[in-house]
């Protein structure tokens, strides 16, 4: 007997749960509260299971449920505001007694993070569910409602802008 369509697409929306969690993190960057998250965006997912109109779409309505999540969270830990103080409160020094290239990979780490961080929330999200969720620019506009030509000019923007941050700190 062939399982019933809710239950296909529910193991459908299990195919990506590397991509809800890689985008939980790029969003809250803490593995176990992405986890956490990513548990609530399937809950809030396989409750709303008959909102999903396409078999096409799938993908991107999961996508904006994950957005979504992590956005509440922000919103509601004040996490944007206390990692953007902690950011740039961190040490970007070496650390001691470590060998040269893992100092080198964790400084430039420490930079990366910092400038991902100091974008703009409308920027921030299009870098890190395209970075993180590799998702199209068309899947991207879908997710987050707006134009193609947005998504496109928001990235390259926050390119710009984490680029510009890492040649201030001597990356290039």
């Amino acid at each position: 007997m062939a399982p019933d369509p809710e239950t296909r697409l529910f193991e459908e929306i299990l195919t990506y749960k590397d991509d809800v969690f890689r985008v939980c993190l790029g969003f809250c960057r803490n593995a176990s509260d992405a986890e956490d998250l990513a548990q609530e965006v399937y809950l809030k997912a396989y409750g709303n299971l008959g909102s999903v109109h396409s078999r096409y779409a799938v993908k991107d309505w999961l996508l904006r449920i994950t957005r979504n999540t992590c956005l509440d969270h922000q919103k509601k830990k004040g996490v944007i505001r206390r990692f953007q103080d902690r950011a740039a409160a961190a040490p970007s020094g070496p650390v001691p007694d470590a060998p040269s290239d893992a100092v080198e990979r964790s400084e430039r780490l420490a930079v990366l993070k910092r400038a991902v961080a100091g974008l703009p929330w409308k920027l921030r999200q299009v870098f890190v569910l395209r970075l993180y969720g590799e998702i199209s620019y068309r899947d991207l506009a879908r997710t987050l409602g707006v134009k193609e030509g947005t998504v496109m000019s928001r990235l390259n923007r926050a390119r710009q802008a984490v680029a510009e941050h890492l040649k201030e700190a001597g990356y290039e």
